[in-house]
C-alpha cells in the first residue's frame, strides 16, 4: 500500500536530495530514465551515465567517496549468482552500490503480458499479445544464443588469471627479469585453457547449454519453459509489440508513432500504483525507500 507522508521536515528533504540513482542511457529521454523517474518519483533523483560497462566502473570507483550514489544496469552477461549478490547485499560498503536487473534489459519487464494488458492504449487481446511476444523472441532465439556463447568466451578470457610480480629485489637485472618471466607457469596453463575453450566441440557444447537454458529443453519457445522471456534481448521485441498492439494518442488526439509511442506506453505503465508493478520494480522501490528513508 502506498501512503502519502505529510509535513515533511526540511532535514528529510535534504537527506533525500543527496541520493542519486545512475542508470543507462545517453540522456533523460532514454527508456531507463523515463521508467525509473516515474516509478521512483519524489524518492530519488535519476541520472543517466552512458553504457553499462562505464556505469559499473564508476560504481567501483565511487562507492567509498559517494555512498549515497547508486547504480543500476541491464543484466547483459551477468550470471544469476552475481545478480542475487548485488540485490541481497545492497548497498554493499565493501564493494559497490550496484544493482543489476534480473531480466536482460529493462524492456523485458514491459514484455510481461499481464503487465502490458493494464495499459489503456492496448488494442489486442491477451492471446494476441502473448503470440506477438512469442513470435518476436522466437526470431531472436538463435542470434541471441550464439551471442551469449561469444560473451561467455570473452568474459572467461578476461578473468584475472595471473598475478603481477611485487618484489623489486628479484628484478635487479635484465636477465633476472627474463628468468622470472620464463618461470611463470600460468602462461602455459592459460594457453591450454584458451585452446580448449575455442575447440569446435566446446563451442557447440556451450551453444546447446545456453539454448537449453532459453527453451527449457523444448524444440521451440513456449510459455512456462526456459528463461527466454527474461534473458533474450527485449528492446526490438517491445518495439514490434507496441507498434502492432497499441494505438496511442497525444493530448491533441494525434496518433503517436515510433519512439514517442513506446515512451508513452512505458511511462503510463510505470506511473501505475506499486501493487500493479512487476516484482522487481516493487523490490527496487522498497530498497531505495529503505535506504533513503530508514525507519
Amino acid at each position: 500500500m502506498i501512503t502519502v507522508k505529510r509535513h515533511v521536515r526540511p532535514d528529510e528533504i535534504r537527506q533525500s536530495a543527496k541520493h542519486k540513482l545512475f542508470v543507462e542511457g545517453k540522456n533523460n529521454n532514454s527508456i531507463d530514465s523515463i521508467v525509473l523517474s516515474n516509478l521512483l518519483k519524489s524518492i530519488i533523483r535519476i541520472e543517466t551515465m552512458g553504457a553499462s560497462y562505464h556505469i559499473r566502473s564508476v560504481a567501483k570507483a565511487l562507492y567509498k567517496s559517494h555512498p549515497d550514489y547508486y547504480f543500476l544496469i541491464d543484466r547483459d552477461h551477468y550470471d544469476e549468482g552475481f545478480v542475487n549478490k548485488c540485490w541481497n547485499n545492497f548497498p554493499d560498503p565493501a564493494t559497490h552500490n550496484l544493482l543489476v536487473w534480473f531480466r536482460r534489459e529493462i524492456e523485458n519487464y514491459f514484455l510481461i503480458p499481464e503487465y502490458l494488458l493494464q495499459s489503456k492504449w492496448i488494442t489486442a487481446s491477451e492471446d494476441q499479445i502473448r503470440q506477438y511476444i512469442l513470435e518476436g523472441f522466437s526470431k531472436r532465439l538463435y542470434l541471441d544464443t550464439a551471442n551469449q556463447v561469444i560473451i561467455h568466451i570473452r568474459e572467461t578470457l578476461k578473468e584475472n588469471w595471473i598475478k603481477l610480480f611485487d618484489k623489486a629485489a628479484d628484478f635487479g637485472t635484465k636477465d633476472a627479469a627474463l628468468s622470472k618471466l620464463s618461470q611463470v607457469t600460468e602462461f602455459s596453463l592459460q594457453k591450454k585453457k584458451v585452446l580448449k575453450l575455442l575447440k569446435q566441440d566446446k563451442i557447440r557444447s556451450l551453444f546447446i547449454e545456453h539454448l537449453d537454458k532459453m527453451t527449457g529443453g523444448k524444440e521451440k519457445l513456449e510459455y512456462g519453459y526456459g528463461q527466454w522471456l527474461e534473458l533474450l534481448k527485449g528492446k526490438e521485441v517491445l518495439q514490434s509489440v507496441i507498434n502492432a498492439c497499441f494505438k496511442v494518442k497525444d493530448a491533441k488526439g494525434n496518433f503517436l508513432q515510433g519512439d514517442d509511442k513506446i515512451e508513452e506506453v512505458v511511462k503510463e505503465l510505470a506511473k501505475k500504483t506499486l501493487d500493479k508493478q512487476p516484482e522487481d520494480f516493487k523490490r527496487l522501490h522498497q530498497l531505495i525507500s529503505d535506504r533513503i528513508r530508514p525507519n
